[in-house]
């Protein structure tokens, strides 16, 4: 009886997992393809097919323009479908192969502005999403911005043995300028390397010096452990410091939304080049996790969760890859340089590139996933 009882609550939670993440994950994605759709159809450009998901379709119906809207099985991503694709990832078909009108409403026969314009809504939407997002987030809970200003030093911590003193206002790390107090762990994440330049103001006179972070186990805001870095500093305690104006909190959401987009690019880059290990790419298990977490936390734990998921999705799509935005946006970028539209040759073996591409990091991504699973 015990046994049964504990397979019904794995399957239970099963079910949980898969209901969260499909419903977060299918809002960002249906932002991003209805701003690829909407600027279409303001561009005059036929849209066959919008997908929510991959795969054998579920449900689905056609609208008065002959859209096929439709929820596929696997909720992993979706696309829009427009007249001169020759498949989900708008590789074009040759021209000829098409009427005399078809022309008129393909997405491939359009100006290059235009076809700019519609491959850059998609990640354009899930900024405005995240802004949106992140607003609400902060209108509720309130926010700090903390000046960059020592309160306290934790005696034997590596600030201490630099020297630095209560009252130092902290300017910058490596290359990062410092405006607020909590720009100083975003930075910190950014720097792989093990050591830290500081350079700090102390009676209006510049200094700085070098250190080395501790690594210590701490929680994020899910109550997951994780590794920060930290140097042994505290912030100025001010009174009534949290806020919650609108206003500020729209302005912040914009900064936010800025610096999740380049934390994950510059992530990414540093992947790359080899300063940060490649287990560090989470994949759609960990991001399962995630929106259960979140959900279990509340409507604006979520609102948080799909703020900083749908900025990682607009810069991720940004990325000069194949089959992606930016690399559409790339391929644009050769075509106004050589003033001639690319071959469907190329267009083949770069699509096949991407594909590639992709699949080898989902693969690593999912890998990490299961074995930090275990």
């Amino acid at each position: 009886m015990e046994l049964v009882s504990n397979l019904i609550h794995q399957f239970s939670d099963v079910i949980y997992y898969f209901v969260s993440f499909s419903l977060i994950i299918s809002v960002i994605i249906f932002v991003h393809e209805y701003g690829h759709y909407i600027i279409a159809k303001a561009c005059k450009v036929k849209v066959e097919s919008f997908s929510i998901g991959f795969g054998p379709e579920v449900f689905g119906f056609y609208n008065k323009f002959g859209t096929r809207w439709k929820l596929s099985a696997i909720p992993l991503g979706g696309y829009v479908k427009m007249l001169g694709d020759n498949n989900t990832a708008s590789v074009p078909v040759s021209q000829q192969e098409l009427t005399e009108e078809e022309r008129l409403y393909s997405l491939h026969t359009k100006p290059r502005y235009k076809k700019t314009a519609i491959v850059f809504a998609g990640p354009l939407a899930n900024m405005i999403l995240a802004v949106i997002a992140f607003t609400i987030f902060f209108s509720v809970t309130g926010y700090y911005r903390t000046p960059p200003v020592i309160g306290s030093i934790i005696e034997g911590s590596v600030a201490d043995q630099a020297g630095l003193l209560p009252g130092d206002i902290i300017t910058q790390i490596n290359e990062y300028g410092i405006k607020y107090f909590e720009d100083i762990s975003r930075v910190m994440m950014l720097s792989p390397e093990a050591k830290v330049e500081i350079r700090y103001s102390r009676n209006n006179k510049g200094h700085k010096t070098t250190l080395t972070p501790l690594i210590t186990e701490d929680k994020d805001v899910f109550g997951d452990e994780i590794k920060r870095k930290t140097i042994g500093i505290t912030s100025v305690n001010i009174a009534g410091l949290k806020r919650s104006s609108f206003l500020g909190a729209v302005s912040l959401s914009v900064s936010e939304t800025y610096h999740v987009m380049y934390l994950t690019i510059k992530a990414l880059f540093q992947i790359v080049i080899g300063k940060r290990s490649i287990n560090e790419i989470g994949g759609p298990i960990k991001i399962a996790k995630y929106s259960v977490q979140s959900t279990k936390k509340g409507f604006v734990m979520v609102l948080y969760f799909m703020a900083v998921l749908s900025a990682t999705l607009a810069a991720v799509n940004l990325l000069p890859i194949p089959l992606l935005d930016g690399g559409h946006l790339f391929n644009y970028i050769i075509e106004a340089i050589i003033r001639r539209d690319l071959s469907p040759r190329y267009h083949k073996y770069a699509a096949t590139f991407g594909a590639t591409i992709l699949f080898l990091l989902m693969v690593i991504a999912i890998s990490n996933d299961i074995r930090h699973l275990f």
